[in-house]
Protein backbone atom coordinates (compact mmCIF):
# COMPACT_ATOMS: atom_id res chain seq x y z
CA UNK A 1 0.00 0.00 0.00
CA UNK A 2 1.35 3.38 -1.03
CA UNK A 3 0.55 6.78 0.49
CA UNK A 4 0.96 9.84 -1.72
CA UNK A 5 1.20 12.09 1.34
CA UNK A 6 3.96 9.95 2.80
CA UNK A 7 5.75 9.93 -0.57
CA UNK A 8 5.70 13.74 -0.58
CA UNK A 9 7.01 13.82 2.96
CA UNK A 10 9.92 11.50 2.09
CA UNK A 11 10.77 13.55 -1.02
CA UNK A 12 10.69 16.80 0.95
CA UNK A 13 13.12 15.39 3.50
CA UNK A 14 15.66 14.32 0.91
CA UNK A 15 16.73 17.88 0.24
CA UNK A 16 16.21 19.21 3.75
CA UNK A 17 19.38 20.87 4.93
CA UNK A 18 20.04 21.42 8.59
CA UNK A 19 22.59 23.90 9.79
CA UNK A 20 25.91 22.27 10.61
CA UNK A 21 26.63 22.24 14.32
CA UNK A 22 30.16 22.01 15.62
CA UNK A 23 29.44 19.63 18.51
CA UNK A 24 32.95 19.77 19.92
CA UNK A 25 32.75 23.56 20.03
CA UNK A 26 29.33 23.39 21.65
CA UNK A 27 30.65 21.07 24.36
CA UNK A 28 33.64 23.35 25.00
CA UNK A 29 31.37 26.40 25.25
CA UNK A 30 29.09 24.52 27.66
CA UNK A 31 32.02 23.53 29.87
CA UNK A 32 33.26 27.14 29.79
CA UNK A 33 29.82 28.32 30.94
CA UNK A 34 29.89 25.75 33.77
CA UNK A 35 33.26 27.18 34.86
CA UNK A 36 31.75 30.68 34.77
CA UNK A 37 28.85 29.48 36.94
CA UNK A 38 31.37 28.02 39.39
CA UNK A 39 33.10 31.41 39.51
CA UNK A 40 29.79 33.16 40.17
CA UNK A 41 28.93 30.75 42.99
CA UNK A 42 32.39 31.13 44.54
CA UNK A 43 32.05 34.91 44.32
CA UNK A 44 28.61 34.94 45.93
CA UNK A 45 29.90 32.79 48.80
CA UNK A 46 33.41 34.25 49.22
CA UNK A 47 32.75 35.65 52.71
CA UNK A 48 31.51 32.19 53.86
CA UNK A 49 34.17 29.93 52.30
CA UNK A 50 35.90 27.97 53.82
CA UNK A 51 35.02 28.85 57.42
CA UNK A 52 31.24 28.38 57.30
CA UNK A 53 30.55 26.79 53.92
CA UNK A 54 32.59 24.12 52.14
CA UNK A 55 32.61 24.17 48.36
CA UNK A 56 33.71 20.94 46.70
CA UNK A 57 34.20 20.20 43.03
CA UNK A 58 33.65 16.76 41.62
CA UNK A 59 33.30 15.36 38.16
CA UNK A 60 30.20 13.75 36.68
CA UNK A 61 29.91 11.83 33.45
CA UNK A 62 27.33 13.11 30.98
CA UNK A 63 26.23 11.40 27.79
CA UNK A 64 24.51 13.52 25.18
CA UNK A 65 23.36 12.69 21.70
CA UNK A 66 25.84 13.97 19.08
CA UNK A 67 28.37 14.88 21.80
CA UNK A 68 28.89 11.51 23.46
CA UNK A 69 30.40 10.81 26.87
CA UNK A 70 32.27 13.59 28.63
CA UNK A 71 33.15 14.83 32.09
CA UNK A 72 31.56 17.96 33.56
CA UNK A 73 32.14 19.82 36.81
CA UNK A 74 29.63 19.36 39.62
CA UNK A 75 29.64 21.57 42.70
CA UNK A 76 28.64 20.45 46.19
CA UNK A 77 28.05 23.00 48.94
CA UNK A 78 28.12 21.82 52.54
CA UNK A 79 26.38 24.16 54.95
CA UNK A 80 26.44 22.62 58.41
CA UNK A 81 25.00 19.15 57.93
CA UNK A 82 23.17 20.01 54.71
CA UNK A 83 24.50 19.44 51.24
CA UNK A 84 23.35 21.25 48.12
CA UNK A 85 24.49 19.80 44.83
CA UNK A 86 24.76 21.68 41.52
CA UNK A 87 24.42 18.83 39.04
CA UNK A 88 24.92 19.61 35.34
CA UNK A 89 22.28 17.98 33.14
CA UNK A 90 23.54 18.90 29.69
CA UNK A 91 23.71 21.40 26.86
CA UNK A 92 21.63 19.71 24.18
CA UNK A 93 18.20 20.55 25.55
CA UNK A 94 14.75 21.17 24.13
CA UNK A 95 13.37 24.67 24.13
CA UNK A 96 16.32 26.82 23.19
CA UNK A 97 18.22 26.54 26.46
CA UNK A 98 21.97 26.07 26.07
CA UNK A 99 22.36 24.24 29.34
CA UNK A 100 20.77 23.18 32.57
CA UNK A 101 22.06 22.60 36.09
CA UNK A 102 19.79 21.07 38.72
CA UNK A 103 20.23 22.35 42.28
CA UNK A 104 19.42 19.46 44.58
CA UNK A 105 18.94 19.75 48.33
CA UNK A 106 18.67 17.15 51.08
CA UNK A 107 14.87 16.89 50.83
CA UNK A 108 12.52 16.65 47.91
CA UNK A 109 13.01 20.31 46.99
CA UNK A 110 15.16 21.28 44.08
CA UNK A 111 15.67 24.18 41.69
CA UNK A 112 16.92 24.63 38.15
CA UNK A 113 19.42 26.93 36.60
CA UNK A 114 19.29 27.35 32.84
CA UNK A 115 21.64 29.03 30.41
CA UNK A 116 19.40 31.06 28.14
CA UNK A 117 19.31 34.10 25.93
CA UNK A 118 19.50 37.12 28.23
CA UNK A 119 16.38 38.60 26.62
CA UNK A 120 14.17 35.69 27.67
CA UNK A 121 11.86 36.21 30.65
CA UNK A 122 9.96 32.89 30.32
CA UNK A 123 10.32 29.61 28.43
CA UNK A 124 7.85 30.71 25.75
CA UNK A 125 10.23 33.55 24.85
CA UNK A 126 12.73 30.90 23.78
CA UNK A 127 10.54 29.97 20.79
CA UNK A 128 10.88 33.56 19.56
CA UNK A 129 14.63 33.48 20.06
CA UNK A 130 14.86 30.12 18.27
CA UNK A 131 12.99 31.49 15.26
CA UNK A 132 15.31 34.49 15.21
CA UNK A 133 18.28 32.13 15.24
CA UNK A 134 16.86 30.24 12.28
CA UNK A 135 16.71 33.46 10.25
CA UNK A 136 12.91 33.70 10.35
CA UNK A 137 13.03 37.34 11.50
CA UNK A 138 15.28 40.30 10.72
CA UNK A 139 17.34 39.66 13.87
CA UNK A 140 19.65 36.74 13.14
CA UNK A 141 22.52 35.64 15.37
CA UNK A 142 26.14 36.05 14.44
CA UNK A 143 26.97 32.50 15.53
CA UNK A 144 25.49 29.41 17.14
CA UNK A 145 25.77 30.79 20.68
CA UNK A 146 24.07 34.08 21.36
CA UNK A 147 26.56 36.58 22.74
CA UNK A 148 24.21 37.40 25.65
CA UNK A 149 23.70 34.01 27.32
CA UNK A 150 22.91 34.24 31.02
CA UNK A 151 22.34 31.83 33.87
CA UNK A 152 18.81 32.20 35.22
CA UNK A 153 16.69 30.47 37.86
CA UNK A 154 13.52 28.83 36.55
CA UNK A 155 10.52 29.34 38.83
CA UNK A 156 8.16 26.48 39.62
CA UNK A 157 5.02 25.67 37.62
CA UNK A 158 2.33 26.52 36.74
CA UNK A 159 3.79 29.75 35.36
CA UNK A 160 7.48 29.16 34.75
CA UNK A 161 9.53 32.34 34.56
CA UNK A 162 13.23 33.08 34.39
CA UNK A 163 14.64 35.00 37.34
CA UNK A 164 17.95 36.77 37.05
CA UNK A 165 20.72 35.00 38.97
CA UNK A 166 22.10 37.51 41.46
CA UNK A 167 23.67 37.05 44.86
CA UNK A 168 20.30 37.76 46.48
CA UNK A 169 18.32 35.31 44.32
CA UNK A 170 21.11 32.75 44.69
CA UNK A 171 20.97 32.96 48.51
CA UNK A 172 17.16 32.67 48.43
CA UNK A 173 17.36 29.61 46.16
CA UNK A 174 19.93 27.91 48.42
CA UNK A 175 17.81 28.49 51.53
CA UNK A 176 14.69 27.07 49.83
CA UNK A 177 16.51 24.00 48.51
CA UNK A 178 18.44 23.34 51.74
CA UNK A 179 15.36 23.68 53.95
CA UNK A 180 13.21 21.47 51.69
Amino acid sequence: MHSAVFDEFVKSQQGAAYPEIDWDRRKKEWLKHLDELHGMISGYLKEYIPERIQLEDSSVELNEENIGLYQAKQIILTIGRKKVKFQPIGTFLFGGSKGRVDVIGPGATDARLVLVDGRAARPTDMARVFLERQGKSPIAPKNEFNEKLEWKIVTRPPERRFTELTQETFFQMIMEVANG
